[in-house]
């Protein structure tokens, strides 16, 4: 009885670096909450752009490639490439359903910093 040897994952792309796949790390699930809670924060101060927060997220959390998200949120790579380098002019449809990937959603928040302070502080009261 011969055995055969196990599959290999794939390590290098064509271009001879390192996969996201082969970079994966499990996670656990108080890490995710920690890295999704960061970005979030860091958006609302307007620290980065939404573009950025999904790259992290995309690469953090799920350890895929844009091609691979593109597909499995139903846009082309070179959208998806776009947004994460905020040059996209995407309905906000489009957008939302991008977000959707990694647990988001676009909101509308007041500019003023005292008013989204008031915000986010009573939203915390009322839970």
């Amino acid at each position: 009885m011969s055995t055969k040897p196990a599959k290999e994952m794939k390590v290098e792309s064509r271009s001879g670096r390192k996969t996201l796949s082969s970079k994966r790390k499990n996670i656990f699930s108080s890490d995710k909450d920690e890295i999704m809670l960061n970005v979030c924060q860091s958006m609302i101060l307007g620290e980065i752009t939404t573009g950025v927060g999904l790259k992290r997220l995309r690469v953090e959390l799920l350890s895929i490639n844009q091609e691979q998200y593109a597909k499995m949120v139903g846009v082309t790579r070179k959208i998806l490439s776009e947004i994460e380098r905020d040059k996209s002019k995407v309905s906000t449809t489009v957008l939302n359903q991008v977000l959707r990937g990694v647990g988001l959603s676009l909101v509308v928040l007041p500019r003023d910093k005292f008013l989204q302070s008031k915000l986010i502080n009573d939203e915390d009261e009322a839970i």
